[in-house]
Parts: C-alpha cells; structure tokens; sequence
C-alpha cells in the first residue's frame, strides 16, 4: 500500500513531489492490478479473480479505497498473501475456517 500511498498523495522521503500528477486511490489500485497485468499482456493468466487465473492476492484489514485520511494507507499491512492458491503470509488456520 506504500505505493498506492505515494501515488495518490505524492509524498516522497524528499517531500510531496509532483502533485499535479497525483492520483485517485482507485487508479493506483488498477495500476499494480489489472493495468499491470495488461501492460505486460497477462491478462490471460493474471489481473482477475476467475476460473483459469493465477490465485495471487492479497487481502488487507480494510478496504484501502474507504480511508478517509490517505495517510493511514502508507503502512498499512496485509492480514493475508495468498500466491497459486496457498496461504505465504497470514494465519493458515483463520483462512480454512
């Protein structure tokens, strides 16, 4: 989510640079989701969950296109990292639940 951070609000260690080429949250999002996987013509195997995708996602403690103050979205840290399918970051026995 530092990422998303940087890009909606573009605050750098060197300060807000650019702030004419900020974007919205939801923009950012697409970047490193769906625009990635178009950009590198994926979108076959990657970008969407459907049927025949890899199973790569990650699921955040809230949804970060809700935070009011876009502040709270640079550390914010995943409850889960799921990648083909299988639980590398989180607790296992909270997701087969």
């Amino acid at each position: 989510m530092r990422s998303v951070w940087g890009l909606a609000t573009r605050q750098t260690v060197a300060g807000v640079v650019g702030i004419e080429h900020a974007i919205t949250v939801e923009e950012a999002i697409a970047l490193h989701t769906t625009m990635a996987a178009e950009l590198l013509r994926e979108t076959h195997s990657r970008g969407t969950v459907a049927p025949g995708q890899f199973a790569d996602l990650t699921i955040w403690p809230r949804d970060p296109r809700s935070v009011e103050n876009l502040s709270e979205l640079r550390d914010l840290t995943p409850t889960y990292t799921i990648i083909g399918g299988q639980v590398k970051y989180g607790a296992v026995s909270a997701v087969s639940k």
